[in-house]
């Protein structure tokens, strides 16, 4: 630590030790603490700290809100944009379908696998699917034999395993939608000898496998290829697997709801437990009557995290207002010991509908952006902290406080500004302290850096404080005149919360004791000197300010709210507004003598 220490406020290279007894001027050693230094730097920790924690929740809250939070306020039977077939056995949720759809029917055997080889052909005749509405048992191979011979002009061909049936149903509820048959297969690929039969009609057949390896090895294909191409989309884990169906097409085959590049549509999707498959078969009709979609799967206590990400992508979102759609639908089957009631709210919440630009279940791409620019601010900010005293010297203590306040708040903006101000610049040692000798624009850019940085990052400091504490704002003064913008929480009462304490802080614990230390004067001359300029600097830097964030904020719908992935662009935004609306003011105090730039 005493290293670090020594490293952080070292002095120049070459520079003579003191003579013996003699204590260095706190002017030329910026590692010395004073009582006025350690003020302003314990009152730049505790802004920094304010804004990293403001900007560290929306993490933090998305951390502890994934999968298995709490969700009691979204618990229901049937919700906004999850609804539960009616149905606590698979044989009631098949009941629940018939009188739901209000189709002709097609009793079916309580065997997934069967039902899975009847729907193609329900779906063809326009009938509903009723799960366990035939007695007895499934002969499946002569059910797989009628289903073929019906719908022996569909080039595709869906191939399952007669074992856990769960890795089928994604396949059967594409072959229902797109009038393929289904076709069982055993362990070792053998095929109903009606299968095989219809087969050899010479057509050339595409063969889509929805089995792992497991159920269905790849010898056991070789059979098939004999009639055409063979494909296995499967995954061994069954919830990437049920994705894997949703989100492929070949050619006019397969349900394609690709969350990597698909356009917001009206999109319906059943949803089971894998451990019930039941459930699904018994929701097939789904597939191709009513809102029909593909099949998801996911656990009984929490929502599947790959499911999960999945719905979050494919949400839809607005540009103007909530109704305008689209909207996305759920069905979810079986009662709450196969689906739970936190699983089913999780979904609802993930298919929510949000503003495009303010994505509060994501983060758009404008948040992207911003985030980007806010972490190359901090991380620029950590090197510039110790790269100051390391690689600049010259510089005294206030400057390796602001400088990196300034990098952290104005990210990418901030960095090229430090390098145009020091790339080049020469030293003139013959003053009480060094000052670096600059072209005008450079001077100006410094004193801007040096009149802002800690009032803009006070000012953003200081609304979350009282955001947090108080809330924003707002009274009644001015209500029904023409006056009533003024008492809203964007116009004056938030101004004065947010700058005035920004300029009096700023004035009395930087720039008025920085001042005082360049002239060698006292305090109050400091200050009193420091306070014209940074009055005009911070009134110019929230003027700024304040017009960019009312344009994103009220005009834009991007209105800053710590719980949302948006809420750093229009503040960080607003700050580079604030650097290009103070330079003015502070070019033309440097060329009046009024200001100085050669910190």
């Amino acid at each position: 630590m005493q290293a670090l220490a020594a490293g952080y406020g070292g002095r120049a290279v070459g520079e003579d030790e003191p003579p013996a007894g003699k204590r260095p001027s706190p002017v030329r050693d910026p590692a010395r603490i004073t009582p006025l230094r350690g003020v302003a730097w314990i009152g730049i920790i505790i802004v920094a700290a304010l804004i990293l924690t403001g900007t560290s929740y929306i993490w933090i809250l998305s951390a502890a809100y994934g999968p298995g939070s709490e969700q009691d306020n979204r618990i229901g039977y049937t919700l906004k944009n999850v609804q539960r077939i009616p149905g606590d056995t698979p044989q009631e949720a098949g009941a629940s379908m018939a009188e739901i759809l209000a189709a002709p029917t097609m009793p079916a055997p309580a065997d997934p696998v069967a039902a899975a080889v009847l729907a193609p052909l329900a779906a063809s005749r326009g009938e509903t699917l009723v799960y366990g509405g035939a007695a007895g048992a499934a002969d499946i191979d002569a059910l797989a034999g009628e289903a073929f011979a019906e719908l022996s002009e569909s080039r595709d061909v869906v191939v399952v395993s007669r074992q856990e049936p769960a890795y089928a149903m994604p396949g059967a509820y594409a072959a229902a939608q797109f009038g393929a048959p289904v076709v069982p297969v055993g362990s070792d690929g053998s095929l109903p000898q009606s299968i095989r039969a219809a087969l050899a009609d010479g057509t050339e057949r595409r063969f889509s496998v929805a089995a792992p390896a497991r159920l269905v090895p790849e010898t056991a294909l070789d059979g098939l290829r004999e009639y055409g191409g063979v494909t296995r989309v499967a995954d061994e884990n069954i919830y990437l697997h049920a994705l894997t169906w949703a989100r492929s097409r070949w050619g006019n085959f397969g349900w394609g709801m690709n969350e990597a590049f698909e356009d917001d549509g009206y999109y319906y999707y059943a949803m089971a437990n894998p451990a019930d498959p039941g459930f699904a078969a018994a929701g097939l009709p789904m597939a191709y009557l009513g809102n029909y979609g593909p099949l998801l799967y996911t656990p009984h206590d929490d929502l599947d995290p790959l499911t999960d990400q999945y719905l979050w992508r494919v949400s839809p979102d607005f540009f103007v207002a909530p109704s305008d759609g689209p909207f996305m639908n759920v069905r979810v089957l079986g009662g709450p010991a196969s689906v739970s009631y936190a699983a089913q709210a999780r979904a609802d919440l993930a298919l929510e509908t949000h503003e495009y630009w303010n994505q509060a279940t994501g983060a758009s791409g404008l948040a992207l952006i911003g985030w980007s620019w806010f972490f190359i601010g901090l991380f620029g900010a950590i090197w510039t902290l110790f790269v100051i005293p390391a690689r600049i010297p010259e510089t005294g203590f206030y400057p390796r406080l602001y400088w990196p306040l300034a990098v952290l708040m104005l990210g990418p903006a901030g960095l090229t500004a430090f390098f145009m101000v020091y790339s080049g610049s020469l030293v003139d040692r013959s003053g009480a302290m060094p000052r670096f000798v600059r072209p005008s624009w450079s001077l100006a850019l410094s004193a801007t850096i040096m009149g802002i940085s800690v009032g803009m990052a006070l000012m953003i400091g200081v609304m979350y404080a009282v955001q947090l504490v108080f809330g924003m704002p707002l009274t009644t003064a001015f209500e029904y005149t023409w006056w009533y913008w003024l008492g809203a929480p964007m116009s004056t009462v938030m101004w004065v919360v947010m700058v005035v304490p920004a300029i009096v802080l700023s004035t009395l614990l930087y720039m008025g004791p920085m001042l005082a230390e360049m002239h060698g004067a006292g305090y109050w001359r400091g200050v009193r000197l420091a306070a014209p300029v940074v009055v005009v600097s911070m009134l110019a830097a929230s003027a700024g300010m304040w017009s960019i964030s009312w344009y994103l904020m009220a005009w834009q719908d991007q209105m800053a709210s710590e719980d949302l992935w948006l809420w750093i662009v229009p503040l960080w935004t607003a700050v580079v507004a604030g650097l290009l609306a103070a330079y003015v003011p502070n070019y033309l105090m440097v060329r009046a003598g009024w200001k100085e730039g050669g910190m």
